[in-house]
């Protein structure tokens, strides 16, 4: 789909070109203009068309082309009033200074394409406002027999209206130079190689045609000073274009989104004056816009490559998990079995042969029968520890329960409703309550423990707190570090808060599975 300026640019260049031919064929056909003053008026207005044309090419999103070449077509248009037919000789009355307020507006806007001060904006819209309404007025006083506007025709009038519309025309365009003067003196250097083909063309002709109306028309100097205007003018098309293709509006917006988003005080550079930038300031900012972007693309690396080892350490703990489970079941169902039938034979030795046996013997076997049920009790114990089937079977609450069951504490439980969990969450969140209190029962000599277990907004929040001597680091053993490691494979994170005298907080938040 083509960009709503476009479809305008094409008709503007349309209505240009062939508004062009008509005002060129009438001026001939008038014969009161000089061939000078013929080319040099047709090649302007051409001359606007090719270079809002060429601007628009350059840049879409930019409205300066499409001003530079409605400045070409209000100049056609003007020349409507030397038409035969009094429809269209009327409307060129109309139009008559058509192109002032456009060229105005384009001056104040370049090279960006948008007015940005008030300033401005008040310059164009009383520029609009003062020709298009003069226009209209003086239409109606005017009494060319070719015009069908008019209504109360008088020359007084029509004369007083052309001198209120010199005058304020010349207060226009002086503030129009002003502020194009003030942004040559407080632009950088840039700025002023932009500005300077455009400033001395507008003071050039200023200058050439203010003096030439305090001469007056009889003065020998008038006609070439108007000559000089034409010139001028004619060549101000070719600095509008000139500017746009050095300003390169487009890069510099580019880099300029780029340096802020990235927010490295970069973009404080193109901030306020990107447009302005010459080749080399904006071949220096796209330097720094490609270190940005091999910054963001590194990072987004960096990111990448973090999740992948994340989920790479989450993989390791439910295979960890996994092979504990599988170790539990070949424990009881294997080892464990074999001795506890061990020692069932060899109580049943000792039973049928037990008159039999000398002391010697009998002592020795009962002191093997009571090794072996040491084993199988140490042997359950630690198949035991590895997971417990009740956490398997019931959950994290029941298991916790269970395991606070056994320990010589007071210990008090806080468990809000937690629902069943992944197996990595649960086995992770009851190894954090076994290490913690383990930990208090054989450094911490502590009195008292509290368990608080519940389900949050960023996830299971575990803590666990005893009364204790508070001296434990969580980088000077291996049972803490171990566990750290394991909840920040899950993507939690495990603390602990030790002060001598205050007791030790083990607190864990581990993330829930989607």
């Amino acid at each position: 789909m083509k960009h709503p300026r476009t479809v305008a640019m094409a008709g503007v260049l349309t209505a240009g070109i062939g508004l062009g031919v008509v005002a060129t064929t009438l001026k001939i056909a008038d014969g009161t203009h000089t061939a000078l003053d013929t080319t040099l008026s047709t090649t302007t207005g051409f001359l606007f068309l090719l270079a809002g044309a060429v601007a628009h090419v350059r840049r879409a999103s930019n409205p300066i082309g499409l001003l530079i070449a409605l400045a070409g077509l209000a100049l056609f248009a003007e020349d409507l009033q030397f038409a035969k037919d009094p429809a269209a000789h009327t409307v060129g009355l109309a139009l008559t200074a058509a192109s002032s307020p456009v060229i105005a507006h384009l001056v104040l806007a370049f090279p960006h394409g948008k007015l940005r001060s008030r300033w401005e904006r008040v310059l164009a819209f009383s520029a609009y406002a003062v020709v298009f309404g003069a226009a209209v007025l003086g239409l109606l006083v005017n009494d060319d027999p070719g015009n069908l506007a008019a209504v109360a025709a008088s020359a007084e009038a029509e004369q007083l209206v052309k001198r209120l519309l010199e005058l304020v025309g010349a207060l226009i365009g002086g503030g129009v130079v002003v502020v194009l003067l003030y942004r040559w003196l407080a632009g950088r250097l840039p700025q002023r190689r932009l500005l300077s083909p455009v400033l001395a063309i507008a003071v050039i002709g200023a200058v050439s045609t203010t003096v030439g109306s305090a001469l007056g028309s009889a003065n020998p100097v008038s006609d070439p000073l108007l000559d000089v205007y034409r010139i001028s003018f004619c060549l101000w098309p070719l600095a509008f274009l000139v500017g746009v293709l050095r300003a390169r509006v487009g890069n510099a917006e580019m880099i300029r989104l780029l340096l802020e988003r990235d927010g490295s005080g970069l973009a404080a550079l193109v901030q306020d004056d990107e447009v302005w930038k010459d080749s080399r300031s904006i071949d220096a900012l796209d330097a720094a816009a490609g270190l940005v972007l091999d910054n963001q693309r590194l990072a987004a690396e960096l990111e990448e490559r973090l999740v992948e080892v994340q989920a790479s350490r989450a993989r390791i703990v439910a295979a960890a998990d996994d092979e504990r489970r599988r170790v539990e079941r070949d424990l009881h169902d294997g080892a464990q079995q074999r001795l506890v039938s061990v020692v069932l034979l060899l109580r049943m030795a000792e039973r049928r042969l037990g008159s039999e046996l000398t002391p010697p013997v009998a002592a020795l076997l009962t002191s093997t029968i009571d090794e072996l049920q040491a084993t199988v009790t140490e042997l359950r114990e630690l198949a035991r520890g590895l997971r417990p089937a009740i956490l398997t079977e019931a959950g994290l609450i029941p298991a916790v329960r269970s395991l606070l069951d056994r320990v010589p504490l007071a210990v008090d439980l806080t468990a809000a409703d937690v629902p069943r969990l992944s197996g990595a969450v649960e086995a992770t969140a009851y190894f954090v309550v076994s290490e913690a209190v383990t930990n208090s029962l054989k450094h911490a000599r502590a009195e008292e423990v509290r368990v608080r277990i519940g389900v949050e907004e960023d996830g299971l929040r575990v803590d666990v707190h005893d009364d204790g001597t508070g001296t434990a680091d969580i980088d000077g053993g291996s049972g803490l570090h171990g566990l750290r490691d394991r909840v920040r494979a899950l993507g939690g994170e495990l603390t602990v808060a030790s002060e001598p005298g205050s007791g030790t907080t083990v607190s864990a938040v581990i993330p829930l599975d989607d």
